[in-house]
Protein backbone atom coordinates (compact mmCIF):
# COMPACT_ATOMS: atom_id res chain seq x y z
CA UNK A 1 0.00 0.00 0.00
CA UNK A 2 1.04 3.14 -1.16
CA UNK A 3 1.65 5.88 2.34
CA UNK A 4 -1.46 8.11 0.77
CA UNK A 5 -3.33 4.68 1.00
CA UNK A 6 -2.21 4.18 4.81
CA UNK A 7 -3.32 7.49 5.65
CA UNK A 8 -7.20 6.90 4.16
CA UNK A 9 -6.95 3.67 6.19
CA UNK A 10 -6.00 4.85 9.19
CA UNK A 11 -8.70 8.10 9.02
CA UNK A 12 -11.71 5.61 8.42
CA UNK A 13 -14.04 5.65 11.10
CA UNK A 14 -14.07 2.19 13.35
CA UNK A 15 -17.41 1.23 15.11
CA UNK A 16 -15.90 1.42 18.72
CA UNK A 17 -15.24 5.66 17.55
CA UNK A 18 -18.42 6.50 16.36
CA UNK A 19 -19.62 4.67 19.88
CA UNK A 20 -17.24 6.96 21.42
CA UNK A 21 -18.24 10.12 19.44
CA UNK A 22 -22.20 9.65 19.92
CA UNK A 23 -21.76 9.81 23.91
CA UNK A 24 -19.23 12.35 23.56
CA UNK A 25 -21.67 14.90 22.40
CA UNK A 26 -24.76 13.11 23.72
CA UNK A 27 -26.60 15.45 26.58
CA UNK A 28 -25.90 12.88 29.24
CA UNK A 29 -29.89 12.24 30.78
CA UNK A 30 -30.97 9.30 31.80
CA UNK A 31 -33.44 8.82 28.57
CA UNK A 32 -30.64 9.14 26.29
CA UNK A 33 -27.89 6.77 27.90
CA UNK A 34 -30.70 3.93 28.37
CA UNK A 35 -31.13 4.66 24.42
CA UNK A 36 -27.40 4.37 23.50
CA UNK A 37 -26.50 1.09 25.41
CA UNK A 38 -30.00 -0.38 23.58
CA UNK A 39 -29.02 0.99 20.16
CA UNK A 40 -25.22 -0.61 20.50
CA UNK A 41 -26.44 -3.55 22.71
CA UNK A 42 -23.63 -5.93 20.62
CA UNK A 43 -20.94 -3.65 21.70
CA UNK A 44 -21.13 -4.30 25.60
CA UNK A 45 -18.05 -3.65 26.60
CA UNK A 46 -17.48 -0.31 24.50
CA UNK A 47 -20.70 0.97 25.75
CA UNK A 48 -19.54 -0.28 29.26
CA UNK A 49 -16.13 1.32 29.36
CA UNK A 50 -17.36 4.99 27.11
CA UNK A 51 -19.74 5.51 30.36
CA UNK A 52 -17.07 4.59 32.89
CA UNK A 53 -13.59 4.58 31.87
CA UNK A 54 -12.00 3.39 35.10
CA UNK A 55 -13.26 -0.23 34.30
CA UNK A 56 -10.29 -0.12 31.51
CA UNK A 57 -7.55 -1.88 33.30
CA UNK A 58 -4.99 1.35 34.76
CA UNK A 59 -2.08 -1.47 34.95
CA UNK A 60 -0.55 -3.20 32.02
CA UNK A 61 1.58 -5.25 31.10
CA UNK A 62 2.99 -5.63 27.68
CA UNK A 63 1.42 -9.29 26.74
CA UNK A 64 -1.92 -7.67 26.96
CA UNK A 65 -1.00 -4.77 24.28
CA UNK A 66 2.11 -6.80 22.37
CA UNK A 67 0.99 -10.11 20.75
CA UNK A 68 3.27 -13.25 21.61
CA UNK A 69 6.27 -13.69 19.40
CA UNK A 70 6.09 -9.75 19.05
CA UNK A 71 8.10 -7.14 19.78
CA UNK A 72 6.61 -3.91 18.86
CA UNK A 73 2.83 -3.49 18.08
CA UNK A 74 1.11 -0.17 16.62
CA UNK A 75 -2.52 0.78 17.68
CA UNK A 76 -4.78 3.65 16.39
CA UNK A 77 -6.13 5.25 19.19
CA UNK A 78 -10.01 5.46 19.05
CA UNK A 79 -11.20 8.99 18.62
CA UNK A 80 -13.10 10.62 21.69
CA UNK A 81 -12.09 7.61 24.12
CA UNK A 82 -12.61 9.65 27.11
CA UNK A 83 -9.67 10.06 28.49
CA UNK A 84 -8.41 7.96 31.67
CA UNK A 85 -5.18 7.91 33.63
CA UNK A 86 -3.35 4.34 33.32
CA UNK A 87 0.40 2.80 33.38
CA UNK A 88 1.85 0.09 31.41
CA UNK A 89 5.63 -1.77 31.99
CA UNK A 90 6.86 -0.92 27.92
CA UNK A 91 7.76 2.24 26.56
CA UNK A 92 5.06 4.11 24.34
CA UNK A 93 5.58 6.57 21.33
CA UNK A 94 2.38 8.83 21.19
CA UNK A 95 2.68 10.07 17.14
CA UNK A 96 0.14 12.48 15.93
CA UNK A 97 -0.32 11.85 12.27
CA UNK A 98 -2.88 14.25 11.78
CA UNK A 99 -5.36 16.55 14.46
CA UNK A 100 -4.39 17.47 17.93
CA UNK A 101 -5.09 15.24 21.31
CA UNK A 102 -4.20 16.11 24.58
CA UNK A 103 -1.74 13.84 26.91
CA UNK A 104 -1.79 14.29 30.29
CA UNK A 105 0.21 13.47 33.54
CA UNK A 106 -0.29 13.71 36.84
CA UNK A 107 1.16 17.67 36.89
CA UNK A 108 1.31 18.26 33.58
CA UNK A 109 -0.73 18.29 30.51
CA UNK A 110 1.19 18.90 27.02
CA UNK A 111 -1.48 19.06 23.64
CA UNK A 112 0.04 17.64 20.35
CA UNK A 113 -0.38 18.86 17.04
CA UNK A 114 0.13 17.14 13.87
CA UNK A 115 3.86 15.94 13.29
CA UNK A 116 4.63 15.26 17.49
CA UNK A 117 5.75 12.86 18.97
CA UNK A 118 5.99 11.71 22.86
CA UNK A 119 8.32 9.08 24.22
CA UNK A 120 6.69 7.61 27.45
CA UNK A 121 8.68 5.41 29.42
CA UNK A 122 7.39 2.52 31.70
CA UNK A 123 5.11 2.66 35.07
CA UNK A 124 4.50 6.47 33.92
CA UNK A 125 0.73 7.38 34.47
CA UNK A 126 -1.18 9.06 31.97
CA UNK A 127 -4.05 9.65 29.56
CA UNK A 128 -4.62 10.64 26.20
CA UNK A 129 -7.32 12.74 24.57
CA UNK A 130 -8.60 12.93 20.80
CA UNK A 131 -11.68 14.76 20.33
CA UNK A 132 -11.38 16.10 17.00
CA UNK A 133 -12.46 14.19 13.70
CA UNK A 134 -9.33 14.01 11.96
CA UNK A 135 -7.38 13.31 14.73
CA UNK A 136 -5.11 9.88 13.87
CA UNK A 137 -3.41 9.25 16.92
CA UNK A 138 -0.77 5.86 17.00
CA UNK A 139 0.55 4.23 19.59
CA UNK A 140 3.71 2.52 19.48
CA UNK A 141 4.37 -0.02 22.03
CA UNK A 142 7.77 -1.34 22.43
CA UNK A 143 9.01 -4.27 24.78
CA UNK A 144 11.32 -2.95 27.53
CA UNK A 145 13.53 -5.37 26.31
CA UNK A 146 13.33 -4.73 22.78
CA UNK A 147 14.15 -1.37 23.79
CA UNK A 148 17.35 -1.92 25.57
CA UNK A 149 18.59 -4.16 22.73
CA UNK A 150 18.08 -0.91 20.22
CA UNK A 151 19.89 1.03 22.54
CA UNK A 152 22.39 -0.88 24.76
CA UNK A 153 25.04 -0.41 22.10
CA UNK A 154 24.65 3.57 21.51
CA UNK A 155 24.42 4.61 25.12
CA UNK A 156 27.76 6.41 24.37
CA UNK A 157 25.89 9.09 21.94
CA UNK A 158 25.47 12.18 23.96
CA UNK A 159 21.93 11.98 22.84
CA UNK A 160 18.28 12.70 24.68
CA UNK A 161 17.09 9.53 23.59
CA UNK A 162 20.05 7.73 25.22
CA UNK A 163 20.29 9.94 28.32
CA UNK A 164 16.16 8.56 28.19
CA UNK A 165 17.41 4.91 28.08
CA UNK A 166 19.75 4.91 30.66
CA UNK A 167 18.28 7.35 32.63
CA UNK A 168 15.31 4.84 32.84
CA UNK A 169 17.93 1.64 33.36
CA UNK A 170 19.14 3.12 36.22
CA UNK A 171 18.76 6.39 37.70
CA UNK A 172 16.69 7.50 40.75
CA UNK A 173 14.87 10.28 39.35
CA UNK A 174 13.54 8.96 36.16
CA UNK A 175 12.95 11.05 32.73
CA UNK A 176 9.49 10.78 32.67
CA UNK A 177 8.88 11.26 28.77
CA UNK A 178 10.82 13.16 25.64
CA UNK A 179 8.33 15.49 23.24
CA UNK A 180 9.55 15.66 19.18
CA UNK A 181 7.82 18.26 17.50
CA UNK A 182 9.02 17.17 14.02
CA UNK A 183 6.07 19.07 12.32
CA UNK A 184 5.68 18.12 8.41
CA UNK A 185 8.67 16.22 8.50
CA UNK A 186 7.18 13.24 6.43
CA UNK A 187 10.65 10.91 6.85
CA UNK A 188 9.70 10.42 10.29
CA UNK A 189 6.27 10.16 9.73
CA UNK A 190 7.11 7.40 6.88
CA UNK A 191 9.00 5.23 9.04
CA UNK A 192 5.84 5.00 11.39
CA UNK A 193 3.59 4.10 8.08
CA UNK A 194 6.20 1.42 7.14
CA UNK A 195 5.96 -0.25 10.32
CA UNK A 196 2.13 -0.06 10.53
CA UNK A 197 1.98 -0.96 6.62
CA UNK A 198 4.79 -4.10 7.62
CA UNK A 199 2.35 -5.27 10.87
CA UNK A 200 -0.73 -5.63 8.39
CA UNK A 201 2.12 -7.85 6.34
CA UNK A 202 1.96 -9.64 9.65
CA UNK A 203 3.95 -13.01 8.28
CA UNK A 204 7.06 -14.59 9.88
CA UNK A 205 9.67 -12.23 8.62
CA UNK A 206 7.59 -8.91 10.18
CA UNK A 207 8.59 -8.52 13.42
CA UNK A 208 12.18 -8.55 12.86
CA UNK A 209 12.03 -5.87 9.80
CA UNK A 210 9.86 -3.83 12.52
CA UNK A 211 12.23 -3.92 15.10
CA UNK A 212 14.89 -2.92 12.58
CA UNK A 213 12.20 0.25 11.03
CA UNK A 214 12.25 1.27 14.55
CA UNK A 215 16.07 1.21 15.07
CA UNK A 216 16.57 3.38 11.91
CA UNK A 217 13.60 5.29 12.77
CA UNK A 218 15.53 6.40 16.32
CA UNK A 219 18.67 7.04 13.85
CA UNK A 220 16.64 9.52 12.12
CA UNK A 221 14.51 10.79 14.96
CA UNK A 222 18.04 12.11 16.74
CA UNK A 223 19.90 13.24 13.69
CA UNK A 224 16.66 15.00 12.81
CA UNK A 225 15.47 16.47 15.97
CA UNK A 226 17.80 15.45 18.84
CA UNK A 227 18.79 19.66 19.53
CA UNK A 228 15.13 20.73 19.78
CA UNK A 229 13.65 17.78 21.90
CA UNK A 230 11.67 18.91 25.16
CA UNK A 231 12.15 17.59 28.75
CA UNK A 232 9.81 17.73 31.69
CA UNK A 233 10.74 18.72 34.98
CA UNK A 234 13.53 21.20 33.61
CA UNK A 235 16.14 18.46 34.11
CA UNK A 236 18.10 18.68 31.22
CA UNK A 237 21.50 20.08 32.49
CA UNK A 238 21.50 17.26 35.16
CA UNK A 239 20.35 14.83 32.91
CA UNK A 240 23.08 15.09 30.36
CA UNK A 241 25.62 15.26 33.23
CA UNK A 242 23.61 11.79 34.57
CA UNK A 243 23.84 10.27 30.98
CA UNK A 244 27.56 11.01 30.28
CA UNK A 245 28.40 9.09 33.99
CA UNK A 246 26.55 6.50 33.67
CA UNK A 247 27.30 6.05 29.93
CA UNK A 248 31.50 5.76 30.82
CA UNK A 249 30.33 3.12 33.46
CA UNK A 250 28.18 1.33 31.12
CA UNK A 251 30.79 1.14 28.23
CA UNK A 252 33.24 0.05 30.29
CA UNK A 253 32.04 -1.83 32.92
CA UNK A 254 34.51 -4.83 33.06
CA UNK A 255 37.09 -2.47 34.59
CA UNK A 256 36.08 0.83 35.73
CA UNK A 257 36.65 2.23 38.83
CA UNK A 258 35.36 4.91 41.37
CA UNK A 259 38.55 6.09 40.85
CA UNK A 260 38.67 6.53 37.07
CA UNK A 261 35.35 7.78 36.80
CA UNK A 262 36.45 10.33 39.46
CA UNK A 263 39.25 11.13 37.18
CA UNK A 264 37.04 11.06 33.68
CA UNK A 265 34.93 13.33 34.62
CA UNK A 266 37.55 15.61 37.51
CA UNK A 267 35.23 15.38 40.70
CA UNK A 268 37.36 14.25 43.63
CA UNK A 269 36.78 10.82 44.70
CA UNK A 270 34.50 11.35 47.27
CA UNK A 271 32.40 13.79 45.61
CA UNK A 272 32.06 11.75 42.72
CA UNK A 273 30.86 8.68 45.20
CA UNK A 274 28.03 10.72 46.78
CA UNK A 275 26.89 11.88 42.80
CA UNK A 276 26.89 8.98 42.33
CA UNK A 277 24.61 7.59 45.11
CA UNK A 278 22.31 11.05 44.36
CA UNK A 279 21.71 10.07 40.70
CA UNK A 280 21.05 6.47 41.14
CA UNK A 281 20.35 5.50 44.56
CA UNK A 282 22.95 3.68 44.93
CA UNK A 283 26.98 2.96 46.19
CA UNK A 284 29.22 3.14 43.20
CA UNK A 285 30.16 -0.90 43.77
CA UNK A 286 26.20 -1.89 44.04
CA UNK A 287 25.46 0.26 40.90
CA UNK A 288 28.27 -1.33 39.07
CA UNK A 289 27.37 -5.05 39.81
CA UNK A 290 23.76 -4.03 38.85
CA UNK A 291 25.61 -2.70 35.43
CA UNK A 292 27.41 -5.80 34.95
CA UNK A 293 24.60 -8.38 35.29
CA UNK A 294 22.54 -6.09 33.05
CA UNK A 295 24.35 -6.08 30.24
CA UNK A 296 25.19 -9.94 30.81
CA UNK A 297 21.96 -10.70 30.96
CA UNK A 298 21.61 -8.85 27.38
CA UNK A 299 24.65 -11.30 25.78
CA UNK A 300 22.90 -14.34 27.66
CA UNK A 301 19.84 -13.30 25.57
CA UNK A 302 21.35 -11.94 22.32
CA UNK A 303 24.40 -13.91 21.97
CA UNK A 304 25.97 -17.64 21.42
CA UNK A 305 28.61 -16.49 23.95
CA UNK A 306 29.54 -18.51 26.71
CA UNK A 307 29.03 -17.90 30.32
CA UNK A 308 32.83 -17.94 30.65
CA UNK A 309 33.27 -15.61 27.69
CA UNK A 310 30.52 -13.43 29.13
CA UNK A 311 31.53 -12.81 32.75
CA UNK A 312 34.89 -11.78 31.01
CA UNK A 313 33.47 -8.83 29.23
CA UNK A 314 31.01 -7.86 32.19
CA UNK A 315 34.26 -7.83 34.17
CA UNK A 316 34.03 -11.24 36.17
CA UNK A 317 36.72 -13.03 35.24
CA UNK A 318 36.52 -16.18 37.66
CA UNK A 319 33.27 -16.99 36.28
CA UNK A 320 32.21 -18.68 39.58
CA UNK A 321 31.99 -15.09 40.85
CA UNK A 322 29.18 -14.19 38.16
CA UNK A 323 26.61 -14.56 41.29
CA UNK A 324 23.99 -14.05 39.84
CA UNK A 325 23.19 -16.33 37.12
CA UNK A 326 20.26 -17.75 38.71
CA UNK A 327 18.42 -14.50 38.39
CA UNK A 328 20.08 -13.81 34.66
CA UNK A 329 18.69 -17.38 33.56
CA UNK A 330 15.22 -16.76 34.96
CA UNK A 331 14.79 -14.02 33.05
CA UNK A 332 15.79 -15.35 29.88
CA UNK A 333 12.98 -17.83 30.67
CA UNK A 334 10.45 -15.39 30.87
CA UNK A 335 11.44 -13.62 28.29
CA UNK A 336 11.45 -16.67 25.97
CA UNK A 337 7.96 -17.83 27.36
CA UNK A 338 6.15 -14.58 25.89
CA UNK A 339 6.49 -16.36 22.57
CA UNK A 340 4.93 -19.25 23.09
CA UNK A 341 1.47 -20.05 21.60
CA UNK A 342 -1.21 -22.27 23.75
CA UNK A 343 0.07 -26.09 22.88
CA UNK A 344 3.39 -24.96 22.39
CA UNK A 345 6.87 -26.20 23.80
CA UNK A 346 9.05 -24.48 25.76
CA UNK A 347 12.48 -26.52 26.45
CA UNK A 348 14.91 -25.45 29.26
CA UNK A 349 18.57 -26.24 29.17
CA UNK A 350 21.62 -24.71 30.99
CA UNK A 351 25.26 -26.20 30.53
CA UNK A 352 25.14 -26.32 35.10
CA UNK A 353 24.36 -29.02 37.43
CA UNK A 354 23.90 -26.54 40.09
CA UNK A 355 20.16 -26.57 41.08
CA UNK A 356 20.14 -23.02 41.91
CA UNK A 357 20.10 -22.59 38.08
CA UNK A 358 18.04 -25.49 37.00
CA UNK A 359 15.17 -27.05 39.06
CA UNK A 360 14.94 -23.90 41.51
CA UNK A 361 14.52 -21.54 38.29
CA UNK A 362 12.18 -23.22 36.83
CA UNK A 363 10.26 -24.04 39.78
CA UNK A 364 9.86 -20.63 40.39
CA UNK A 365 8.82 -19.63 37.01
CA UNK A 366 5.90 -22.11 37.67
CA UNK A 367 4.88 -21.04 40.71
CA UNK A 368 3.84 -17.37 38.75
CA UNK A 369 2.69 -18.56 35.83
CA UNK A 370 -0.16 -21.50 35.93
CA UNK A 371 -0.51 -20.89 32.49
CA UNK A 372 2.67 -23.21 31.82
CA UNK A 373 3.11 -27.56 33.25
CA UNK A 374 6.09 -29.42 33.06
CA UNK A 375 6.01 -32.65 30.51
CA UNK A 376 8.24 -35.75 30.18
CA UNK A 377 11.31 -34.38 28.35
CA UNK A 378 10.84 -37.66 25.79
CA UNK A 379 8.59 -40.10 27.28
CA UNK A 380 9.41 -42.86 24.59
CA UNK A 381 13.32 -43.31 25.55
CA UNK A 382 11.73 -44.00 28.86
CA UNK A 383 14.21 -44.08 32.21
CA UNK A 384 15.50 -40.86 33.08
CA UNK A 385 14.23 -39.69 29.77
CA UNK A 386 10.32 -40.12 30.80
CA UNK A 387 10.91 -37.40 33.20
CA UNK A 388 10.04 -33.43 32.70
CA UNK A 389 13.43 -32.52 34.34
CA UNK A 390 16.70 -34.20 34.05
CA UNK A 391 19.95 -33.74 35.09
CA UNK A 392 22.88 -35.07 33.05
CA UNK A 393 26.21 -35.68 34.69
CA UNK A 394 29.51 -36.04 32.87
CA UNK A 395 28.91 -39.57 33.21
CA UNK A 396 25.94 -40.09 31.85
CA UNK A 397 27.27 -39.32 28.28
CA UNK A 398 31.06 -38.71 28.53
CA UNK A 399 30.38 -35.09 28.31
CA UNK A 400 29.87 -31.88 30.07
CA UNK A 401 26.99 -31.77 32.97
CA UNK A 402 23.62 -30.14 31.58
CA UNK A 403 20.16 -30.04 32.45
CA UNK A 404 17.21 -29.87 30.72
CA UNK A 405 12.82 -28.93 31.76
CA UNK A 406 10.23 -29.05 29.15
CA UNK A 407 7.42 -27.06 29.47
CA UNK A 408 4.27 -26.48 27.43
CA UNK A 409 2.12 -23.89 27.74
CA UNK A 410 -1.67 -24.75 28.15
CA UNK A 411 -3.52 -21.59 28.76
CA UNK A 412 -2.75 -17.91 27.67
CA UNK A 413 -2.04 -16.10 30.68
Amino acid sequence: MKYDDLIQELNTWEYDEKIFREYYFMEKIPKNISGFAARHSDHKKEVEWVQNPKKVNAHSREDAFIPQGYNVSLVKHPRYFPLFYHEHDFFEIIYVLSGTCTNSFRDSTEKLTAGDLCLIAPDVRHGILAVEDDSVILNILIRRSTFMDIFYNTVRDKTQISGFFIGNLYSREKIRYLLFRTKNDTVIRNYILDMYREQKTSDSFSDRIICSILTLFFVELTRRHGKNVSIPDNRRERTEQESEMLAYMMGNCSTVTLNELAEEFHFSVPYCSKLIKSISGKTFSNLLTEIRLQHGEQLLLSSQLSVEDISDRVGYKNPESFADLPAIQAAILETASRYVKVGGTLLYSTCTIRQEENADVVTAFLAKHSEFVLQPILPEWGGKWAESMVTLLPSDCNSDGFFLAKLQRVQEG
